[in-house]
């Protein structure tokens, strides 16, 4: 097998560690977009007919952005201004404008972490929402409604499978991989297929999931396929000594106990893409959108479906375009939020950006994205075992602060020696701590 360089510039390096919020340093213009003038980088120092927006971006994302741009520009005469900045740094870059009256107009956020931004007031209430709302498929117009109205637009979705290098899946004779939800393989089939997974050198593992920094909320997937919660029903409180909850923590610390996976795959290690690329694992957890990156890793691999237990279970990926109240341009903000939500720009922003559309009458099938087409159509039909109750926990208004505590608590009970009832009431302990507080 070819390996690539250690260095492979993946979006999760070019991103950063989510982790690291308090990372500090000045907001980057995106090369082809407006680049900030020198009044500095809050939407206060732009013109009447320029608005901002802060966001991340790979370079595909990016570009998929300067086109919504372009085409704004050229229906309404307004300039969007991208203020491209690590993951790590958007929601400081946002919160430091908030705090200095130099507020963007408006930026990009993950599902999980609007509710905390509607809940400061933050947010402006989209004027079109009931023009749009039927469009849009119900889960993600929940993420970003509330009783008092609609807060952004769902823009897109993403979610995670199995991919899996082939060379590895030719070497455990694993045949021919499940091709459709109702065949995923069952947890115990996963755990035989990694068991039968040789690693080619040393240092390498059969297996990585994706729940790193802020992705730990994924570790909840395990959770809900084993029909358990981590929140209780009326979401208020943590769901204490769930027989669901055990039995995935018990699974998924079976991974490292099995030396499946490596330590530096815990909570706050190294991102599985990165280290199914450099090829230290042989499988990983990973969403559609690094399939750009993962293609230019030298080696061939194919994908499969999440394994599933009780349920089929994905989890809630993607993010929102939001606007701001504060600002002195929200309604030419909130024209471009109703702008980026039409079919159209949706369609060619997911297609180009290899992400799910999330309004009801795009067929993601049809469109043509142009890396995996094959693999893409598998993340369409995955994206349709997202369940509800996965959703409603994860968009809690205080669901930032509870990540957190699953990144940490997670990481000391991956690798950590209490028994797995301990370990389960550690991370339910954790969460409780937050949800009391918020």
């Amino acid at each position: 097998m070819v390996t690539p360089a250690q260095n492979t510039p993946t979006r999760r390096r070019v991103l950063g560690a989510a982790g690291a919020a308090a990372a500090t340093g000045a907001l980057t213009a995106c090369s082809g977009f407006s680049t900030p003038d020198s009044g500095g980088s809050g939407g206060s120092s732009s013109g009447d007919d320029t608005i901002t927006m802060i966001t991340w971006a790979s370079d595909v994302e990016a570009s998929a952005f300067k086109k919504l741009a372009d085409g704004f520009k050229a229906q309404s005469g307004t300039t969007v201004r991208m203020q491209v900045v690590p993951y790590s740094e958007v929601l400081t870059a946002v919160d430091t404008g908030l705090r200095t009256d130099s507020p963007p107009d408006l930026f990009r956020v993950s599902y999980t972490d609007v509710a905390a931004y509607r809940g400061q007031k933050v947010l402006a209430n989209l004027t079109d929402a009931d023009t749009l709302k039927s469009s849009f498929l119900p889960a993600f117009w929940a993420a970003v409604t509330d009783s008092e109205g609609t807060f952004g637009i769902p823009h897109h979705t993403d979610t995670s499978m199995v991919l899996l290098n082939t060379a590895a899946v030719a070497s455990a004779g694993l045949g021919t991989l499940p091709t459709t939800l109702d065949s995923a393989w069952t947890w115990e089939q996963f755990a035989d297929a990694l068991g039968r997974i040789q690693p080619s050198r040393a240092d390498t593992y059969a297996f990585a999931a994706n729940w790193q920094n802020a992705g730990a909320y994924r570790w909840l997937n395990f959770v809900d396929q084993a029909g358990g919660r981590l929140l209780s029903e009326d979401l208020k409180s943590v769901a204490t000594d769930d027989a669901g909850a055990l039995k995935a923590l018990t699974f998924t610390r079976d991974l490292f106990r099995k030396q499946l996976t490596p330590q530096n795959a815990s909570a706050r290690g190294q991102a599985a893409s990165d280290l199914f690329l450099n090829q230290t694992v042989a499988t990983a957890f990973a969403g559609d959108f690094l399939l750009s990156e993962i293609e230019g890793g030298g080696f061939e691999y194919s994908a499969t479906f999440l394994p599933r237990d009780v349920n089929a279970s994905a989890d809630l990926g993607g993010n929102a375009l939001v606007a701001v109240e504060a600002s002195s341009r929200k309604e030419k903000a909130l024209e471009f939020l109703t702008y980026c939500a039409q079919a159209e720009q949706m369609s060619a922003f997911c297609t180009e950006a290899s992400v799910l559309p999330t309004r009801e009458d795009i067929d993601a099938s049809t469109l043509q994205y142009p890396v995996r087409p094959d693999l893409m159509a598998l993340y369409v039909e995955q994206a349709k075992a997202i369940r509800e109750p996965l959703v409603q926990q994860v968009v809690v208004p205080s669901f930032s602060a509870v990540n957190a505590q699953l990144r940490d608590r997670l990481d000391e009970v991956f690798l950590g020696s209490d028994d797995d009832a301990t370990a389960l009431k550690r991370i339910t302990d954790g969460v409780a701590s937050v949800l009391q507080t918020s």
